[in-house]
């Protein structure tokens, strides 16, 4: 088939971007042509680029909603924008159009635009929750947006778990076809591990017998980085081995550095930014900790488990996300209950190895492929 990947334009950095990385690699793999519609905003060069390695790279003239002050107010009216986005997509002649969005409102004026292809289409929203949940401005007004543009769209709306799905299927008042499929990610070949991980823990000056315990992701309010902070602050009181880093940037980074200066924890707390590849990261890791207020189904989790390294995340998250459970993750509700378990190598080697094994049965790159391409197929023959 000839797919075209629709990217909104929110960042190259977020999971829900990342996510058409791997998803474009996997059906180029799978013998498929595979084209990128990526806006022209420097802030998606860096995915541009590495998407480039498997698919031709459209670069048009598009601003994000979140890049216009009035955010979605702003594509009811911008009609113009669409019929444009419409016609690039109908002279490419691809066998189907899959949009990925990152919430509810962003892109509704490429969504728009899907309704003037000649093409099938699909759209994946990673995000459902409502502008009144995140404590948006003018949260009625943006929702009664979002949901009237949804609503109208004729093709098939996947989220990435089912707990969002539920989320969407209640906003829309179930007018709208809606599937999950989970988001997935390659497996880490683990049979040459050691090496590496023992090269990255040198390069970031640890011994033997200290334990890493990593954040990953953008340096921004969903991901709670100061939460992060005040559980490491807790955990090291409790743990004195343990050792912290941050993997990952974003507008919150000058406020980190400072709160870990005026706290004066500098000597186990840290920064590497942004990195292109986080792989020899989670290996030289012990722990991934995670505590993002809301998500849809997290890639910096699932590749942490695919690499084998234990994830402890907030009780909050399993209640979201079922596929988390006590079998699989750890807890951070009780710094003291955790920095005793965490001190535990066969507690960790048996969440890791369970962990492992969800990842491999249902968030497995090659599971997430085969979804997509079962539903471009079905939505095809309509």
């Amino acid at each position: 088939m000839k797919i075209l990947l629709v990217s909104t334009g929110s960042g190259s950095r977020g999971g829900g971007e990342i996510f058409l990385d791997y998803l474009g690699q996997g059906l180029a793999d799978r013998g498929h042509q595979v084209v990128m519609w990526i806006p022209a905003h420097p802030r998606m060069n860096e995915l541009a680029e590495k998407c480039s390695r498997f698919s031709r790279i459209i670069r048009p003239d598009y601003r994000n909603t979140y890049d216009h002050r009035a955010r979605s107010l702003s594509t009811c009216f911008n009609w113009g924008v669409s019929r444009r986005a419409a016609r690039e997509w109908n002279e490419l002649r691809p066998d189907i159009i899959h949009l990925n969005k990152q919430n509810l409102e962003d892109g509704l004026d490429l969504l728009r635009a899907v309704k003037q292809c000649s093409a099938p289409s699909i759209c994946t929203i990673h995000l459902t929750q409502t502008a009144h949940h995140l404590r948006a401005q003018s949260p009625a007004l943006r929702d009664w947006i979002a949901r009237n543009a949804l609503i109208r769209y004729p093709g098939v709306l996947v989220t990435v778990q089912e707990g969002r799905r539920a989320a969407l299927d209640a906003f829309l008042g179930g007018r709208v076809r809606t599937r999950t499929i989970f988001n997935g990610v390659p497996l880490v070949d683990q049979t040459h591990l050691l090496p590496l991980r023992q090269a990255k823990r040198r390069e970031l000056g640890l011994n033997d017998k200290d334990f890493l315990i990593i954040g990953l992701g953008r340096l921004v309010k969903q991901k709670q980085p100061f939460v992060f902070l005040e559980t490491a602050r807790k955990l090291h009181q409790y743990f004195p081995a343990t050792k912290f880093l941050w993997v990952g940037d974003g507008n919150l980074s000058q406020q980190w550095n400072e709160w870990v200066t005026r706290e004066g924890l500098g000597s186990f707390i840290s920064c590497a930014g942004w990195q292109t590849d986080a792989t020899p990261f989670l290996l030289a890791a012990d722990l991934l900790l995670h505590v993002a207020e809301y998500e849809g189904l997290p890639l910096a989790i699932i590749e942490a488990m695919a690499a084998g390294l234990p994830c402890a995340v907030t009780r909050n998250l399993t209640e979201e996300i079922p596929l988390f459970n006590e079998g699989n993750v750890f807890f951070t509700d009780d710094p003291v209950i955790l920095a005793k378990r965490l001190q535990s190598a066969s507690e960790l080697d048996a969440i890791a190895s369970n962990a492992r094994q969800l990842v491999e049965n249902q968030l497995s790159l090659r599971g997430m492929v085969e979804a997509y391409e079962k539903l471009y197929g079905s939505v095809s023959r309509e």
